[in-house]
């Protein structure tokens, strides 16, 4: 818990309470998000214009960082009632999609949280350079937007996140974790047979609705939109904060206050709430708000306004470029 005594703000009753997982919440989560990538693609289908493809890029890029954040929540174990349902959830409706397996995510994540900020943190060289200037900050959104980003993040997951191999993931960051016997040709090779069926099995229910030309919609948003999404929940989590590492997970972690349009965009599946996750990760990210509200009404914010942005990420763009 980062040094943070937890108790000191929350009752046994209030972490026993926001510990408890819910399947018909967890269950519904994933619909959401499916439903919105149906939706982004459906509008296009109807009205194709420059207009309806440049916004379903944008909601389906943050519905596969919506994804992702679904594998994280299944690699917490808290998410839904039983780890098998985790694991299967995680794994085959929302990790095989953005090709992050839940067998990789799930070591590479716990060391995120055990050495936060750390020269051991796999995350730690996508925020320790914020803020930086205006100037390169433009550059960094045009390697987003040109497809330049998210290149080189699909070949890294493909040579190293799939196959579970220590290496630069570019967009997750280095894992430099031991391989382990179970990584290497048999991990990859089961991986890769799950992407390939998941997606077959994606691009064949939009040949069977006339439409196969959508799932082109998916690549492109992957290559463009999501990692510039991707990038934003980067820095609002952890970027331009006071410190890298430290005890006090309010000197690391923020928690980004959002508007409907951001949540759909930025931050979906309760990501914004991140100060709280680091506090408790077990906390499910459908009751982060409640423990958010409970948090902030017994001062726990008080004196750490930089692990509290009320701005949204407009607020959270400023800081990144305030170098």
């Amino acid at each position: 818990m980062d040094g943070v005594n937890v108790k000191a703000f929350l009752s046994a009753d209030e972490i026993c309470s926001l510990r408890e997982s819910s399947n018909l919440r967890a269950f519904s989560m994933f619909a959401f998000n499916w439903v919105l990538i149906g939706l982004a693609m459906g509008l296009v289908a109807n009205w194709p214009s420059v207009v309806t493809v440049i916004i379903a890029l944008f909601i389906i890029g943050g519905r596969q960082l919506g994804l992702g954040i679904l594998v994280h929540e299944c690699s917490h174990r808290g998410f839904f009632s039983t780890a098998r349902l985790n694991d299967f959830m995680g794994q085959w409706f929302a990790g095989v999609a953005v090709l992050v397996p839940i067998n990789f995510y799930r070591p590479y994540h716990f060391k995120h949280h055990t050495s936060t900020g750390t020269t051991e943190d796999p995350d730690v060289g996508n925020i320790a350079q914020y803020p930086v200037t205006k100037a390169s900050f433009r550059r960094k959104i045009m390697r987003d937007f040109s497809g330049v980003s998210g290149m080189k993040a699909t070949l890294a997951l493909l040579l190293y996140v799939l196959p579970g191999r220590a290496g630069n993931a570019v967009s997750l960051g280095v894992n430099s974790q031991d391989i382990g016997k179970d990584s290497g040709w048999q991990m990859g090779l089961r991986n890769y047979c799950q992407v390939l069926a998941f997606h077959l099995a994606f691009f064949s229910l939009l040949y069977a609705l006339g439409q196969p030309w959508l799932y082109g919609l998916w690549w492109l948003a992957y290559l463009t939109t999501h990692p510039f999404i991707i990038r934003m929940r980067q820095i609002a989590e952890h970027g331009s904060m006071p410190m890298l590492s430290s005890k006090d997970v309010r000197q690391t972690t923020r928690t980004t206050m959002a508007g409907w349009w951001e949540r759909l965009l930025f931050a979906p599946n309760y990501v914004n709430y991140h100060c709280e996750h680091h506090l408790l990760p077990t906390v499910p990210s459908y009751r982060l708000p409640r423990m958010h509200r409970l948090l902030k009404s017994k001062g726990f914010y008080k004196g750490s306004e930089a692990a509290l942005v009320e701005g949204g990420y407009r607020a959270v763009w400023r800081l990144a470029s305030a170098g």
